[in-house]
């Protein structure tokens, strides 16, 4: 009977707890399970997207789409390469960020003098989770902001928030996925979004 007592009051706290939510909350639209592989080693230019930590009434204005990630796997070393968005930082911004990946590995550190990254994998799905610093102020033309926003149908003033919060703490997700490669194939046309290059 204690037993029973007792896993029905944890339940009810748990349930509880997950129950709380408001719109306070960061929000991930795109969050995928938990589960881990080893980080692939497939190297190629793929499909993306970045995503800004939001509150949940953000949430659609804190995803953008990546054209292009380039991912590269050579003697060990592994390199992530991309544009952050334009319509996040308003101008252009290259990532590029390395790391030692050890076989079987199922987690991944990368370094660069604008920040750091910690990369996990479910099947062909690559994530990885960022911190930047010295990028400089963001965003670099509020007007390219707007301009993204309007052009990918979503609401400026939302945007503009997302903008203010990244500049304000450089931090966001990007993830791709090595079963979906870039159509750009290496022409460096895509440059993260909108606007001229």
């Amino acid at each position: 009977m204690r037993i029973s007592l007792l896993g029905l009051v944890v339940s009810s706290l748990i349930s509880g707890i997950g129950c709380a939510t408001s719109d306070a909350e960061l929000s991930d639209p795109l969050q995928q399970p938990t589960t881990t592989t080893p980080v692939p080693t497939t190297s190629g230019e793929f499909v993306g997207h970045y995503v800004v930590p939001a509150p949940a009434t953000l949430a659609s204005a804190a995803t953008f789409a990546v054209p292009e990630v380039e991912w590269t796997v050579t003697a060990g070393v592994a390199t992530l390469h991309y544009d952050l968005p334009v319509g996040l930082v308003g101008g252009d911004v290259s990532v590029t960020l390395t790391g030692t990946l050890p076989p079987g590995s199922t987690t991944l550190q990368l370094t660069a003098g604008s920040g750091v990254g910690s990369c996990t994998a479910a099947g062909t799905q690559i994530t990885c989770s960022e911190d930047f610093g010295n990028l400089g102020a963001m965003p670099i033309s509020q007007t390219m902001v707007t301009q993204t926003a309007m052009q990918d149908g979503v609401a400026p003033a939302s945007r503009a928030q997302v903008a203010a919060l990244f500049g304000n703490d450089p931090i966001g997700t990007v993830r791709f996925d090595l079963s979906q490669p870039s159509e750009d194939h290496g022409g460096h046309g895509g440059h993260g979004g909108h606007g001229p290059h």
